[in-house]
Formats: structure tokens, sequence, C-alpha cells
């Protein structure tokens, strides 16, 4: 149980890297918003309706900048930069984000993300 938002968001960077839609669904509240750079919203219900996680175009993802945007005490928006690697483990993308994370009760975790895309 992530009980900071820092640990939230390295559950959540970690559970991106392990391919596991389980660990993935671990480190986000249901439903979870997901949003592409040309407005194309994916919304999962639950955890059996995210997408495979092992078919992601990129081997692990890197977090090279974290800025905290907005927060209200359970809410916290983070604006992101990460590194993607290819299969051979060399860089190849560098793209920004948003993650929205909040807390319920003592927990936090990611409520959505908007994938912004290349840098």
């Amino acid at each position: 149980m992530a009980t900071t938002p820092m640990a939230a968001v390295n559950a959540h960077t970690e559970a991106i890297n392990s391919k596991s839609r389980d660990q993935l669904a671990e480190s986000v509240w249901f439903p979870f918003l997901h949003m592409q750079p040309d407005g194309a919203k994916g919304w999962f219900e639950t955890a059996s309706d995210l997408p495979d996680a092992s078919r992601a175009p990129f081997s692990r993802t890197e977090i090279q900048s974290l800025e905290m945007v907005a927060t209200s005490g359970d809410f916290i928006l983070f604006s992101l930069t990460f590194q993607r690697y290819d299969g051979k483990d060399e860089p190849s993308l560098l793209v920004q984000g948003l993650w929205g994370l909040h807390r319920i009760e003592d927990e936090w975790k990611v409520g959505w993300r908007q994938y912004l895309g290349e840098i």
C-alpha cells in the first residue's frame, strides 16, 4: 500500500515496467481513465478491463522529471517527463504526461493519467 504520493508514483512506474496487468491494477483506482494526445479516452471499470500490459511498444519507462502542478490535500496533479526504452534497452522516445493521484483513507493511487506525447 502506498501511503505517500511518491510511493504511489513509484508503484505505478514499477507496475508499468512489470508489464503485469495485476500489478498495474494494484497501482490505480477504479474506474481508471487514460487519455491519449488526440483526446481518445480509455475508461476502465475493473482490472479485467485494462489492456494487456505485455503489448506495450516499449521495454521500460524511466521518470526523468516530476513536478507537482496542483494539490488539494487528498488530490495531487503531477506533470512528468518519461524516457522510454526500446527492446534493445536503448533510449527511444522522450514523452510527457500528467498523472492525477488521490488518497482514499491512508492509501494513494493513480486515478487518471493523460499521455501528452513526444517532446
